[in-house]
């Protein structure tokens, strides 16, 4: 079995790593490679939601028998990322909150490139626009993604699990919106064991204002998920 992950920094990693695309060894992919043939990790730090679902799908849409794969999604939160393509360079960027800069997809493009006035305009749109953006709307277009990669890898054979390590992305299952009831929840993993934002696991994180897993968080993830992977015979 060929292991296939995607998400943000959570996932990457938030430090020790050089902008080569290769994750730290602590991160929790890293721990679990023992377990599998392969492990690809296209996790990437600041990515958006919009980042994982295409990349998601360039990756496996190369494969044509993907049914030897295992992908693990870790959603990132839906409020404050996006990402823009620029024709001009065929390059993708990514807008995080809180970073006046914008996050080089080096999964889609390996070198840096100047970066176009229009992008800053539309990102200065963006965040002025914030405010007026609904919770619904946003929240509606986190589960159409949820939605697309869960009937994509149905169609393609691919066992997959979704993952989130903070509340704020995750699909609750008594959520009103009507996509919500087509969602295969056994194909979800208990989001409550993994966040953590919560006072009890603060051993577990960087500090008070880095809720980044430190080692020893990351191994608790590991550990988890390998052990929900194994109740349902993926391992």
């Amino acid at each position: 079995m060929k292991l296939f992950v995607n998400g943000c920094s959570l996932t990457h990693g938030h430090k020790d790593w050089q902008f080569d695309m290769l994750p730290p060894d602590w991160v929790w992919p890293s721990l679990m490679s023992d377990k599998f043939d392969e492990t690809v990790n296209f996790a990437w730090e600041g990515g958006s939601n919009h980042r994982v679902v295409r990349t998601t799908l360039e990756f496996f849409d190369k494969i044509k028998d993907p049914s030897d794969w295992l992908a693990i999604i870790q959603w990132t939160t839906p409020y404050s990322r996006t990402e823009l393509y620029d024709a001009e360079t065929n390059t993708y960027f990514g807008y995080c909150e809180g970073s006046p800069d914008p996050v080089f997809d080096l999964t889609a493009n390996t070198k840096f490139v100047t970066i176009p006035k229009a992008f800053y305009r539309t990102i200065e749109l963006y965040k002025q626009t914030t405010i007026i953006r609904s919770h619904t709307l946003l929240e509606s277009n986190f589960i159409y993604q949820n939605f697309l990669l869960s009937e994509y890898f149905k169609r393609r054979g691919i066992k997959f699990v979704f993952v989130s390590l903070s509340s704020h992305s995750f699909v609750h299952p008594e959520n009103d919106h009507p996509l919500v009831k087509y969602l295969s929840r056994e194909n979800y993993l208990d989001t409550t064991l993994t966040s953590f934002i919560n006072p009890s696991t603060k051993h577990l994180i960087e500090s008070d204002t880095d809720y980044h897993p430190n080692k020893a968080g990351h191994k608790v993830v590991a550990n988890y998920i390998t052990r929900e992977l194994e109740t349902r015979n993926y391992l």
